[in-house]
């Protein structure tokens, strides 16, 4: 069945509920989650509210999508097994069944066996997280500032730089890979960027909306963008159909399916009675 990723700008929309509601009660749809969307609705300072949002979005019954880097992640290890190692890759199953499963990602050993939303948002200690959220607008700034020519000239830097924490650490045997081996697959990616964005999905429609982002030098990022990436990325990449209401966001959706036009990429929609319209 197709996937339907919800931004949070839905979630938080009440007037939205309905329409989505007969999406994926006449099957048309599967509701798919982040962790990012609990995070989100735990956000909240309303109990209430949170319960409510809850309510709705867990009697779809969803499926859970992996967290952005995890995903990103397993692309990398993919390509680089197959076309460097020749050896068959995992497949990337980026959708799992229980949130528990998704969990086990972040926390291994201490993972929860049957962890609902409500206590996972339960243990989350968002104030620890509000630092965070200024590193993305921090970023953007600075890529705003440096201008197109000058990013353009520092791509190959800035690429090495984004890939470094996504290389496996592992070999295909299990063994660990040593600095020099690590330093190759970086090499590897790099000297063959056009079959790495073809063969990872999610690390593509990062790179195009990282350039959609920062295209308004008059723009001023906002605290919000980071998490608005961590939904947009696994959306379009993974997803079938993304619904938002965010007029920036649909608009850097829009130019990433510009530059990767031919990449079967999530269709993009603002409103959930055209959504509704659109699902046969």
């Amino acid at each position: 069945m197709s996937t339907l990723y919800l931004d949070h700008s839905i979630v938080t929309h009440p007037a939205s509920w309905t329409p989505v509601d007969e999406v994926l009660t006449n099957g048309k749809a599967q509701l798919a989650l982040s962790l990012w969307n609990l995070f989100e609705i735990g956000s909240a300072s309303d109990r209430a509210q949170q319960d409510q949002r809850l309510t709705f979005l867990m009697k779809a019954k969803p499926l859970w999508i992996l967290e952005r880097v995890q995903i990103e992640r397993r692309e990398v290890r993919a390509f680089l097994w197959k076309e460097k190692l020749q050896v068959a890759p995992e497949p990337i199953d980026a959708f799992r069944r229980h949130l528990s499963e998704v969990e086990s990602f972040m926390v291994g050993s201490k993972t929860r066996i049957g962890v609902t939303p409500r206590q996972w948002i339960d243990t989350i200690d968002f104030k620890r997280y509000a630092p965070s959220k200024e590193l993305a607008p921090t970023a953007l700034r600075q890529l705003q500032t440096l201008g197109p020519k000058k990013v353009a000239e520092r791509q190959d830097e800035i690429f090495e730089r984004w890939i470094e924490g996504l290389l496996p650490t592992k070999l295909p045997d299990g063994s660990a890979c040593s600095k020099a081996e690590l330093l190759e697959f970086s090499k590897f990616c790099l000297d063959n960027q056009a079959a790495f964005y073809a063969a990872c999905p999610a690390m593509a429609v990062e790179n195009a909306l990282t350039r959609a982002r920062t295209a308004t030098a008059s723009r001023n990022p906002q605290n919000s963008d980071g998490i608005d990436l961590m939904h947009a990325v696994v959306a379009l990449a993974y997803c079938d159909y993304f619904l938002l209401r965010d007029g920036f966001v649909f608009q850097c959706c829009e130019q990433a399916h510009k530059e990767l036009a031919g990449r079967p990429l999530a269709a993009v929609f603002r409103d959930a009675e055209d959504l509704k319209k659109a699902l046969p």
